[in-house]
């Protein structure tokens, strides 16, 4: 069967004839994130994404807290995990005592550390998290100004250098932005700025071009939109190996996708599954979130993988989030083959096209940074932690009204759940000490205000007042509903004038034009505190609000202003 050829050009007047006046690139075209825009069809791939190709199969790397005991590590290591994440010091300890045994065999590990391992250190394969900068933004104190910090970190490279071949050092990691609320193009422009940093301090400590970017290791947090995640993997391997190629290092850059034939070391990247989109609510759900995560990270060309335990956001990880957070790696791995494909994301014109389109962003931003001084400036002058904040209230704004949903927080909200162990005490980002840029999570405003319905007297419940047949009503009844759970608010449906705390209108918009003027004097006259009605009022608003309608909920509007707003009138409020 053959099919007839369509240019472009034929398919977008189709296309346009169809939204009959509606603008095409307001109606089909989305903006991913602040210049990188993505379009609905792709029918050519830009130039100059390059690919890469795995030396081996991802390693699942499995984070390990302080005090962490060995059995843990050794059940991990038993249960198929390859590589480790913990402190230096507690590895050391395990070797020097013969409790690595049935650990070390085998596995890597990145180790928290400050200076280069002590005389003696038995393990080999490693990357030491060493990161001063990334330290600092989580409100550590490194001894000593930025410059004493970086000649430190130069001085641990070279020893790592000298005594450990193909170990590294230095980590760039962009978490702490990440929980901040930078965007995927922010953290890019971030890991290369302090990218130039510590390759400046390296150099300084003696090091070739090569020497230092063989002794740094990328790491970075996978969030939620899986495909702009995995193409910000792919776009740090790009705009890292241009780095590489202005620092004079040619030889790493072309081998940051792979092992080139001189023998020179790819540059490793550790994909963190992002703490930011963990939720207390509903914390099943984040099985999916950490699933997708994972998924993203391997497409995208990440070495070591380590994903988060589902009830992480209540506390210490139990044994059986942390078991499956690392099944969760072997079936991707083992059972669905992620990592056996070479740049399985490559060839697809969208991928590569956002892939692109990300780097570009990305290193735009990074050339603006570094002409205001770079990040240590940026740092230590406030301007990263003021960016920061702007970026967090964007994304704010963006959560609070549901154009960013949160499953089982600010949509399909169960008020019935039992969590696997007690809410821990809502935090404050501001309470952060040392100067420390916030670690936000998405769902915390909803958890919040569902934390506060929990610790009234009586629980908070909104009548939902209906006009007409059910069937007219349903839509709005079932919006309302979500609306109102996602703050912790029960609802109860009545055609009666009942007296009420909170009462919603909830009809047809015919049925508003002629009946909710008048239901609203009924439930004022009932006794309801505060009236408002499910939809947008257009031109009866006016005439609703007269009759004693207090406000209006719809798509779009501020859900948490809105209930926060409500909980004042409940009794019992904290």
């Amino acid at each position: 069967m053959e099919f007839q050829q369509v240019a472009l050009a034929d398919w977008r007047a189709q296309v346009e004839k169809e939204l009959a006046g509606r603008p095409f690139d307001k109606t089909l075209v989305h903006e991913a994130l602040s210049g990188v825009d993505i379009a609905p069809l792709y029918t050519e791939a830009p130039q100059g994404v390059g690919r890469w190709q795995r030396a081996e199969p991802f390693r699942i790397c499995m984070r390990h807290e302080p005090g962490a005991s060995r059995d843990a590590l050794v059940a991990d290591r038993a249960g198929g995990a390859d590589a480790f994440w913990l402190g230096l010091g507690e590895l050391d300890a395990l070797l020097r005592t013969g409790g690595g045994a049935g650990i070390a065999d085998g596995a890597f590990f990145v180790l928290d550390a400050e200076d280069a391992p002590p005389e003696g250190f038995a393990a080999k394969a490693f990357a030491l998290n060493v990161d001063p900068l990334a330290r600092r933004a989580r409100g550590g104190s490194p001894s000593g100004d930025a410059a004493q910090a970086l000649s430190a970190l130069g001085r641990t490279a070279r020893k790592v250098e000298e005594r450990f071949p193909g170990a590294s050092a230095v980590m760039i990691s962009t978490l702490p932005y990440h929980d901040a609320g930078a965007d995927a193009a922010d953290e890019l422009a971030f890991a290369l700025s302090t990218g130039v940093s510590y390759l400046e301090a390296l150099r300084d400590a003696g090091l070739s071009a090569d020497a230092a970017a063989r002794q740094i290791a990328l790491q970075v947090a996978v969030g939620r939109d899986t495909f702009l995640e995995l193409c910000k993997v792919r776009a740090l391997r790009i705009c890292w190996a241009k780095l590489l190629v202005a620092a004079g290092g040619r030889d790493v850059a072309e081998a940051t996708g792979a092992n080139d034939a001189k023998g020179a070391a790819r540059t490793n990247v550790h994909a963190v599954c992002s703490s930011r989109t963990l939720t207390v609510r509903d914390p099943w759900v984040n099985l999916l979130r950490i699933t997708t995560q994972v998924f993203a990270a391997v497409l995208g060309g990440a070495d070591w993988v380590t994903p988060q335990a589902f009830d992480r956001a209540l506390g210490a990880p139990s044994a059986q989030a942390h078991r499956i957070a690392r099944n969760t790696g072997l079936v991707l791995r083992e059972e669905s083959f992620l990592g056996k494909v070479m740049d399985p994301a490559g060839g697809s014109y969208y991928l590569d096209t956002l892939t692109d389109a990300l780097a570009r962003e990305g290193w735009k931003r990074f050339r603006a940074l570094e002409q205001e001084g770079g990040i240590v400036s940026a740092l230590e002058s406030g301007r990263l932690a003021a960016r920061l904040e702007a970026a967090w209230r964007s994304r704010l704004s963006a959560i609070a009204s549901r154009k960013t949903p949160i499953l089982g927080v600010s949509e399909f909200a169960n008020l019935d759940e039992e969590l696997p162990r007690s809410a821990p005490a809502a935090a404050t980002a501001s309470a952060k000490a040392g100067g420390a840029l916030p670690a936000h999570r998405d769902a915390e405003p909803f958890e919040t205000l569902r934390a506060h319905a929990e610790a009234q007297t009586s629980a908070p419940e909104a009548l939902l007042a209906t006009l007409g047949p059910l069937p007219e009503s349903r839509a709005r009844v079932g919006f309302a509903a979500g609306f109102f759970a996602a703050g912790g608010i029960r609802t109860r449906e009545s055609t009666a004038d009942e007296e009420a705390v909170v009462a919603c209108i909830c009809g047809s918009d015919e049925r508003y034009a002629t009946e909710a003027a008048a239901r609203a004097r009924a439930l004022k006259a009932a006794g309801c505190q505060r009236v408002l009605l499910a939809g947008r009022p257009g031109a009866l608003e006016a005439t609703l609000r007269e009759a004693g309608v207090d406000g209006f909920i719809f798509v779009g509007c501020d859900v948490i202003a809105t209930l926060s707003e409500l909980f004042q009138v409940f009794p019992g409020t904290p």
